[in-house]
């Protein structure tokens, strides 16, 4: 099995141009917060998440028939939107909220990475919190696999390349043959070794874990730092992102 790693949305093009007449697997990894919120969302019952890139998408689609009862979620700078039901908060996505419901998901940085996924792949969302439910997801289906890391604004994020060295330290332990075909997997794969004895290290030096203690979404940093939290693999089916089975 070939695997790249694409560091930032800037690297991405050319990740998978390399990939361009083969199908792939595409994990996104969104460590905070999108990967763990979606996981959480569908590991409490959520009947689906829908991602948009832009946050007008998501209020269009909240007009549309289908979508009248699905729950608004997203924000911007890391808070809630206006007139949203939900932010991006793990926290927020328990079983009473989200059961049995849509969740229409406009993030600034994980839905974007999902919206712009290559139609001819099987997409995926991957992190700390189903490590090992993705990585098993991932050696099942034995294809070619590019993560791509959601960044933050653009830019390059550390947790997220720890996120993806630790997806690519269990594959390690699951595929025989692996092979890592560019730098940004050997990065991440270096990144992942400075903090496998303690991943939650990461969330308290990173950029935007800086940031989200100073917003006021500090015990965010906890629920995402925890590995292997749930053992739900969100797959994307016609634009949706649902459980794995």
């Amino acid at each position: 099995m070939h695997l790249a790693v694409s560091l930032a949305p800037a690297t991405l093009p050319q990740t998978m141009k390399r990939f361009a007449d083969g199908v792939v697997t595409y994990v996104v990894v969104d460590i905070l917060r999108a990967s763990t919120t979606i996981c959480t969302a569908l590991a409490n019952g959520a009947k689906e998440v829908i991602p948009f890139g832009e946050v007008e998408e998501a209020r269009a689609a909240h007009e549309r028939d289908e979508w009248l009862d699905a729950l608004l979620c997203g924000e911007r700078g890391a808070k809630k939107l206006d007139g949203f039901d939900l932010g991006n908060s793990p926290a927020d996505y328990t079983p009473e909220t989200v059961g049995g419901r849509s969740l229409l998901f406009a993030s600034t940085n994980g839905s974007v990475a999902l919206s712009n996924a290559p139609k001819n792949s099987t997409v995926l969302v991957g992190g700390l919190a189903n490590l090992t439910a993705v990585a098993d997801k991932i050696a099942e289906l034995g294809q070619t696999t590019v993560i791509a890391c959601s960044g933050r604004v653009g830019q390059f994020s550390l947790e997220d390349a720890v996120g993806a060295g630790a997806i690519i330290s269990k594959l390690w332990e699951r595929v025989d043959g692996l092979e890592l075909v560019d730098d940004g997997a050997m990065a991440a794969q270096a990144i992942w070794d400075q903090y496998k004895e303690d991943p939650s290290r990461v969330m308290w030096q990173c950029r935007h874990g800086v940031y989200l203690i100073e917003v006021g979404f500090g015990s965010d940093l906890t629920l995402c730092s925890a590995v292997d939290s749930h053992a739900v693999v969100p797959v994307m089916r016609d634009g949706r992102l649902v459980a794995s089975t």
